[in-house]
């Protein structure tokens, strides 16, 4: 069982009038320029993110032996296995293994300053040890948003406008997932009628530097998160079934395969198909519940590219 993790993209804002929170952190303009800029935010019809040429960039971070910490046992099995989906949908993977913050820290900005113009979209898969609104490198804990700032919209320009995904495998406290039994439940369907392609308008948006990403967690926030030690975790053995069966389906085809419906496909196959079972009383028949949280901005179809 690993420890803890996270919370999401920052603490909840206290204020109630949107005019003081501006006002509290608003910066003073530095220049001439600054005063005359005009920012338009204004509608678009695109409803589907671009198609390119390649898959991406996706980074696993692997954490087995992390300082003042049980060891990690099994997760080169969730590695190995994550390395090998991602490669499947032609993603140019890079495996590192029990990095400390510093050398963390400093990947990430070198990642952030490759050009992604022709990639469709950026991952980062972290498995480790976890503590509320934390995650651990070999030496240190640190906050999880270290993870994802350097590819916010304001720091990583080629990767504006495209989905930058995060999967983190790790507890995030130190609550356990109870059963809830049910005996029958009512299937909705609802039918969606596709719309026709937007022209592309040669104009300028204005969107938000936290748009275009998904932060996939193993499990809830403050509940602990499961890993077998000679089969891997729950979450992360689940992912990469859900994604290896859509890249030899949907995802193979160029409509490609709908990114929610497969990650609402691995909350459901964790939530249904997972039970702890062990000789600790405390522990035995527990759950455990992934959930996503997105700021995409338009439907993302994963694809099968040609490999990098």
């Amino acid at each position: 069982m690993d420890d803890t993790d996270f919370s999401l993209f920052g603490q909840k804002n206290k204020h109630k009038k949107d005019k003081a929170d501006a006002t509290q952190i608003a910066k003073t303009p530095t220049s001439e320029l600054d005063l005359k800029r005009i920012i338009i935010s204004r509608p678009t019809n695109e409803d589907t993110y671009e198609n390119c040429a390649r898959a991406g960039i996706a980074l696993i971070l692997n954490h087995k032996d992390v300082k003042g910490q049980k060891q990690r046992v099994g997760t080169e099995r969730d590695r190995d296995d994550m390395e090998a989906t991602l490669q499947g949908f032609g993603f140019d993977v890079r495996t590192f293994d029990d990095l400390t913050f510093s050398e963390i820290n400093d990947k990430l900005k070198e990642v952030a300053r490759e050009d992604h113009s022709q990639n469709d979209c950026f991952v980062l898969a972290v498995m480790s040890h976890g503590t509320e609104g934390k995650v651990y490198a070999k030496d240190m804990s640190y906050p999880v948003e270290r993870l994802w700032n350097p590819f916010l919209g304001d720091n990583c320009k080629t990767l504006k406008n495209k989905p930058k995904l995060f999967f983190i495998q790790a507890c995030r406290g130190a609550n356990l997932e109870k059963a809830v039994e049910f005996s029958s439940f009512a299937v909705m369907t609802r039918e969606l009628v596709p719309e026709p392609a937007a022209a592309v308008q040669p104009i300028t948006y204005a969107i938000p530097s936290t748009a275009d990403m998904l932060v996939f967690y193993s499990t809830f926030d403050k509940f602990f998160s499961f890993r077998n030690v000679d089969d891997g975790s729950w979450f992360i053995q689940s992912l990469c079934r859900v994604l290896d069966q859509a890249a030899a389906n949907e995802a193979g085809t160029p409509e490609g395969a709908e990114l929610l419906r497969l990650l609402t496909a691995v909350n459901r196959k964790v939530a249904y198909e997972y039970q702890s079972n062990t000789k600790n009383e405390a522990l035995n028949q527990m759950k455990e519940m992934p959930n996503f949280m997105s700021t995409l901005t338009k439907t993302f179809q994963l694809r099968v590219k040609p490999k990098t």
